[in-house]
């Protein structure tokens, strides 16, 4: 993966009102706040991780039959994405900033999977966005989360 120095924050951080995983950019509240003394291999880490658990949830919602109409179509729409990420990443981001709203997901590029087709476009959104705060919220509980000590 070609690393990005840019920061993966999309401009609503929930850990200032006392989030430990941000429900914008999902990264941890340790992480934000020590993004800019992490080296290239941490943070290159820290997107990994993130580019994986967003791939794994869009992949079981939609496929991507060409992902250079998706990149044309973000580019023409002037909306931002993570170019360093896969392009399962880019419909994160491409269903983050529409919401979903936009008429057929077939002129970008994609096509829902069975599993997803009666959904809206909002309704998928929306699934897509809770499973990855959740699978991000349980990775934090998991790997980060101090243990009470009982006497």
């Amino acid at each position: 993966m070609q690393l990005n120095k840019r920061t993966p924050c999309v401009g609503i951080c929930s850990t200032t009102y006392g989030d430990l995983v941000c429900r914008g950019c999902k990264r941890f509240a340790h992480e934000i706040v020590d993004w800019n003394r992490y080296d290239d291999l941490q943070k290159t880490a820290i997107l990994r991780r993130l580019g994986e658990l967003t791939s794994s949830i869009v992949n079981r919602y939609v496929v991507i039959v060409d992902a250079s109409r998706l990149r044309t179509m973000l580019e023409t729409h002037g909306l931002r994405y993570h170019k360093y990420q896969p392009p399962e990443c880019w419909v994160y981001d491409l269903f983050r900033q529409t919401g979903g709203r936009f008429a057929r997901l077939s002129d970008l590029g994609l096509v829902k999977l069975p599993e997803a087709e009666s959904l809206t476009n909002g309704d998928l959104w929306e699934r897509i966005q809770s499973e990855l705060l959740a699978i991000s919220e349980a990775h934090y509980e998991r790997y980060f989360r101090q243990p009470l000590e009982f006497d």
